[in-house]
């Protein structure tokens, strides 16, 4: 469900693998403690395997419809945003516990404004031109 379908699936996609690397790469360089570096490598490893199920235009297996993705976004955007608490590493691993909440808000406001109609026969339609 989006507020305002504003995000191309294309720019979306984008988002995505970024969204992934970035929580892996970060959690690794940063360390911490055992299930603070975990939480960002399982979920950005989770998303990573997610947008690559997806038909959507980067998609490498395109198994998973882009609104079923939907869901999983929102998951993501959960666990990101409650996994320093209900993990308890908030207090311990004070910036990772921080840069998931704020990439589990990113997330969300992403997952927001996405366009989820998104067809490749509906992009290959409206991207014809018209007859006179």
């Amino acid at each position: 469900m989006s507020l305002v379908r504003f995000l191309p699936a294309w720019l979306h996609a984008v988002a995505d693998y970024a969204v992934a690397g970035t929580l892996i790469v970060v959690a690794l360089a940063v360390g911490g403690s055992h299930k603070a570096v975990a939480a960002g490598v399982v979920i950005g490893a989770v998303v990573l395997v997610v947008s690559m199920l997806t038909r959507y235009p980067l998609g490498v297996w395109k198994v998973l419809p882009f609104s079923v993705h939907s869901a999983g976004d929102y998951l993501a955007a959960a666990l990101l945003m409650g996994s320093p608490f209900a993990l308890g590493f908030h207090a311990t691993d004070m910036g990772l516990s921080v840069f998931y909440v704020v990439a589990g808000v990113a997330v969300l406001l992403v997952s927001l404004i996405t366009n989820y109609q998104y067809s490749p026969r509906r992009s290959l339609v409206s991207s014809q031109p018209q007859a006179a």
